[in-house]
């Protein structure tokens, strides 16, 4: 039960969102979020995450224990290096982690699987997550406080109200009409490839010890293995025995990434072939690539397979702070090449958290919290997109 008599209302519920609700619950802020989706199922967002320090804590410090817990004992084994090679996997180049990293763009420590963490994430929250709200406006009332409209002509007010709702945020547009997301050159086709007994061993060594990208003339590929030091409905036996998980195994997530003109087919074609369509595509475009490759996209399961186009955020001035502020791709978005898109946004929860708590306990005013808050967020958050645009570690 809330303490405080701040109420908070947070639009989105991705990784950020979430993390948000679970750090102000912890420290017992009343928060209420609402997320447009039917459920947490309703739409492919990718598979492998890269979770490094900055995640990590952000996880430490806003989750209760035993989910904290439980996220760790779900986490990929840790990986120590990036892995670049032919496309006949010939060896180029080892870029391993050390200690002596930047410390705003620290290493990847280990990996996770998106939708069990988001799983992880929502766990004690059915109170406080609202699907299927799609927010449309919102105002400022007479008495400082916000409310927000959503499409199913219900209505929400709180003292603070918080876009998490990613690249393409509606809060965002109200609030920051000047602040623009670029869409780039780039289109990814995600897959995702089960570990069974006959693709378990076409895995190579170096995909063990992290992460991986295949370079080739015009295309790429990038891979990354989620294999669960427990799986997740074992682990949740004992941290949260009533805890359902929807995750089929460990598995090869993998992303051919080309130039637009390279992909030789507009986008509207694109994004109208189905998974398994996608994956005969894919397997045509890398036709004289290593039979191993060849063998471990084919395998995909179609219905995980889906493109993307690659956006980022135009890095923008600050703003006059006000009961209103963002989080996570809502506000910089960016490229995935860094490994920093999710780590951003749990860290901009874990900071912004932390804001508010200070205020809700009168150790000081709302507004200047915030403006503190978006300080540190902008200057981190597009520190990260300008190391992402560069492509990140691979650039090393």
């Amino acid at each position: 039960m809330s303490t405080s008599s701040l109420h908070v209302i947070i639009i989105g519920g991705g990784l950020g969102g979430l993390c948000l609700a679970q750090g102000l619950r912890r420290v017992e802020i009343d928060v209420a979020l609402y997320e447009r989706d039917a459920s947490p199922y309703t739409r492919k967002q990718g598979y492998r995450l890269h979770i490094d320090r900055r995640g990590i804590d952000a996880l430490h410090s806003c989750l209760p224990p035993h989910l904290f817990d439980l996220c760790m004992a779900t986490a990929s084994r840790p990986g120590s290096q990036v892995t670049i090679v032919t496309k006949q996997l010939k060896p180029i180049k080892v870029i391993g982690f050390s200690r002596e990293d930047s410390p705003t763009i620290v290493p990847v420590s280990t990996s996770v699987d998106r939708l069990t963490l988001r799983e992880i994430l929502l766990i004690g929250l059915d109170d406080i997550v609202h699907f299927g709200k799609e927010f449309l406006r919102y105002e400022y009332l007479s008495d400082g406080r916000v409310r927000a409209f959503f499409s199913d002509g219900t209505e929400a007010c709180g003292d603070v109200l918080i876009a998490a709702d990613g690249v393409n945020s509606r809060v965002r547009q109200q609030f920051l009409p000047h602040a623009s997301i670029e869409e780039t050159d780039v289109r990814c086709i995600y897959g995702k490839t089960l570990l069974t007994e006959a693709t378990h061993s076409l895995i190579p060594d170096f995909l063990y010890r992290g992460f991986a990208q295949v370079v080739g003339f015009r295309f790429s590929l990038a891979l990354g293995v989620v294999d669960f030091q427990q799986f997740p409905a074992e682990a949740a036996r004992k941290f949260v025995p009533d805890a359902c998980f929807h995750t089929t195994g460990s598995y090869l997530m993998w992303s051919l990434n080309a130039k637009r003109r390279h992909m030789g087919m507009s986008d509207d074609k694109l994004f109208g072939l189905d998974g398994a369509q996608l994956i005969q595509f894919v397997l045509q475009k890398t036709k004289r690539w290593h039979p191993t490759l060849r063998a471990l996209l084919a395998a995909g399961d179609p219905e995980a397979t889906f493109p993307i186009a690659v956006r980022t955020a135009v890095p923008c001035q600050p703003w006059k702070s006000t009961s209103t502020t963002l989080l996570g791709d809502a506000i910089h978005a960016m490229s995935p090449a860094g490994g920093s898109g999710a780590n951003m946004a749990l860290r901009d929860a874990h900071t912004l958290c932390q804001a508010l708590k200070a205020a809700a306990y009168g150790e000081r005013p709302l507004i200047p919290v915030i403006h503190d808050y978006e300080a540190l967020m902008l200057e981190e958050g597009f520190e990260a997109v300008r190391f992402s645009a560069s492509g990140g570690v691979l650039r090393r």
